[in-house]
């Protein structure tokens, strides 16, 4: 494996120079930086970046923590991720958790001993973990965390984005209003319940706790939910579901009850996740601006490890909705 020094060597400059041509720290002459380069692409020179890091100097490596990367939601927001962190030079090192908090530990570990220079989150496992276990690592938390120095949030307005969802299906008519909630410990889910009751109290319509479901934020969670829904004695005309994964398992169970949306029953989602305009019917939902919060948390992690001990940041990104042929309007 060729060193910094082979590169020096075959370039006819010092080691000096080569780490200035990459690292960009200094100004090098034209004829000397087209010498470096030419020397790393013959030698296939590869920086060592863990060994940069320990003399005190950028890994330009950030690392990322998910839930559950195949969630399509994820998927996008990643991939916005990377291209951003790309963008400003850097390389993104993804870290799944699946839902274990075991694995969310060792992934903390494991990016601290990689010397990375700043993480996002976008995890509720690790957020179960001790804030100890987070070290002294600049951090941006992509959903939610806690208010303290060195730790900045950027979220989703769950709360405001259940109230433009829920108010919808009420200006289409809608009273008896089923909601589809996430899991009952995850904030965005309490969020989306408190503005779906703000919309409802507003039009000063009674909901029946019954309407009330809760599930994964996944098909099956939709399944799940959706079934004891319609178990209930009170039956509704539209569904608000927490996300687009639960909103289509929550359609499938339907049409399984001989039910057609939207002509029996009105659908809406949350996230427009890529699939939600292909699906049958098209799903209006509410989406979240995934390219934004990829800007703003790449920018706010980028602050937050120039100036590490300053306030945590809060920023709430408001959803926009999304019409498409999953909702009707209530003639009844």
């Amino acid at each position: 494996m060729a060193t910094i020094r082979d590169v020096a060597k075959l370039a006819g400059v010092s080691t000096t120079t080569v780490s200035h041509v990459l690292n960009k720290t200094r100004f090098v002459s034209a004829e000397g930086k087209a010498k470096v380069e030419d020397a790393v692409m013959q030698l296939n020179y590869v920086p060592n970046t863990v060994a940069r890091s320990l003399k005190g100097g950028s890994s330009r490596v950030l690392g990322m923590l998910v839930t559950d990367s195949n969630n399509p939601f994820y998927a996008d927001l990643i991939q916005w991720v990377d291209q951003v962190a790309y963008r400003h030079g850097y390389n993104l090192i993804l870290c799944n958790t699946q839902g274990n908090i075991e694995r969310a530990k060792d992934y903390m570990s494991m990016l601290s001993q990689r010397r990375v220079d700043g993480m996002l989150m976008m995890s509720s496992d690790a957020r179960q973990l001790p804030v100890s276990s987070y070290g002294t690592m600049p951090m941006v938390m992509m959903d939610s965390g806690p208010d303290r120095a060195g730790y900045d949030r950027i979220l989703d307005d769950s709360e405001q984005g259940g109230y433009m969802a829920t108010k919808y299906l009420l200006q289409a008519g809608h009273r008896c209003i089923g909601l589809l909630a996430g899991p009952l410990e995850k904030s965005n889910s309490q969020n989306r319940i408190a503005g779906y009751r703000r919309a409802m109290a507003e039009a000063y319509v009674e909901v029946d706790e019954s309407w009330i479901q809760s599930g994964e934020f996944t098909y099956e969670g939709g399944v799940t939910a959706m079934t004891e829904l319609l178990k209930q004695q009170k039956k509704v005309t539209s569904i608000f579901a927490s996300n687009d994964l639960m909103a289509m398992g929550a359609i499938r169970v339907a049409g399984e009850h001989g039910l057609i949306v939207p002509k029996d029953l009105s659908v809406i989602g949350y996230d427009d996740i890529p699939g939600a305009k292909y699906f049958n019917p098209p799903l209006t939902t509410m989406r979240q601006p995934l390219e934004l919060m990829a800007e703003q948390a790449i920018a706010m992690l980028l602050a937050r490890m120039e100036t590490p001990e300053s306030e945590g940041q809060r920023t709430l990104l408001t959803p926009t909705l999304i019409t498409r042929d999953s909702v009707a309007v209530n003639l009844a």
